[in-house]
């Protein structure tokens, strides 16, 4: 069934000129302004920038079940919004303080949290503690993931998203990634969610095309995105897309881009899901075409 899904990647940052104290009001101000101007919309998640982490030092990382301004900044506008929010912060747990990406849900409270498993050489000798693996919380909207930064340039990371089947993962970053977003998201069959502190974040669909970018004149991003979707290979499959087309007009997409190979399956009904249209006339997902062809290939090695 149709699952619509309304994002927003927020782009932010502050002058260099405020240190301190200083520094950290005008983050939280300008955090509350942007959350403000957003109300209303219907949004369903909100994803903020790894450059919130200007509002705190590692001596105010916050605890989840004891928050501080910025955490009660994005849990206070999830609850009055009914949306969900995935919030940069410096995050305070046994003792250790990490990189993180809290996920709020939109009664307020927090689902879960991701903290950045690849630190830089940097951020180590400051005092940071590494995470230890990827993070995929469940919620109301989907199946969401958190990276930050630094994390876009590890494999090993984005295997093990993609064996956890996200819908959506939140990029929260200092650092734009290029090419590395399209790959992460195309890797991880997933929408991909890039929120910087300058222009070129925005919503990618899972075959890493933009559906909405910052730039210049758009410091949030927003999209409605479908996350009732099912990506297979053309091979097998696109003789059956013409009959599927035919029969559910204008309730199913075949999307097929140029020169990549699979194609995605959108159901745009509460009649039935992207699966049933994949059941009732067996396609392949890619992923199965995929093992399949690496067991093939393998029993047919000399």
């Amino acid at each position: 069934m149709s699952k619509f899904v309304n994002i927003a990647s927020v782009m932010l940052a502050v002058s260099p000129e405020f240190q301190g104290c200083a520094k950290r009001e005008e983050f939280l101000k300008k955090g509350r302004g942007v959350l403000e101007s957003l109300e209303g919309y219907g949004l369903d998640l909100v994803v903020f920038p790894e450059s919130m982490l200007g509002a705190q030092t590692l001596e105010q990382a916050e605890e989840l079940d004891s928050p501080g301004d910025l955490l009660k900044m994005y849990m206070a506008f999830a609850e009055k919004e009914k949306c969900h929010v995935a919030g940069s912060l410096r995050c305070s747990e046994n003792g250790n303080v990490y990189n993180s990406l809290a996920f709020i849900g939109p009664d307020g409270a927090p689902l879960g949290v991701y903290h950045k498993v690849n630190l830089t050489l940097g951020a180590i000798d400051k005092g940071e503690t590494s995470g230890s693996s990827a993070v995929v919380v469940e919620t109301a909207i989907g199946r969401l993931g958190g990276v930050i930064c630094f994390d876009l340039n590890f494999e090993d990371l984005r295997k093990e998203y993609k064996a956890l089947k996200p819908d959506i993962l939140a990029f929260s970053s200092m650092y734009h990634g290029g090419l590395m977003q399209d790959m992460w998201a195309y890797d991880c069959r997933s929408f991909f969610v890039g929120s910087l502190p300058f222009l070129g974040g925005g919503i990618l669909d899972p075959f890493g095309r933009a559906l909405k970018l910052t730039d210049c004149y758009t410091s949030v991003a927003r999209a409605t995105v479908n996350l009732d979707r099912a990506m297979v290979h053309l091979d097998c499959n696109r003789d059956k897309f013409a009959a599927i087309e035919k029969k559910y007009l204008g309730e199913v997409i075949v999307d097929t881009p140029p020169n990549i190979g699979p194609a995605l399956i959108y159901s745009l009904t509460e009649k039935r899901t992207a699966m049933d249209i994949v059941e009732e006339f067996k396609l392949e997902l890619l992923d199965d075409y995929l093992d399949r062809s690496l067991n093939a290939n393998a029993e047919n090695r000399g």
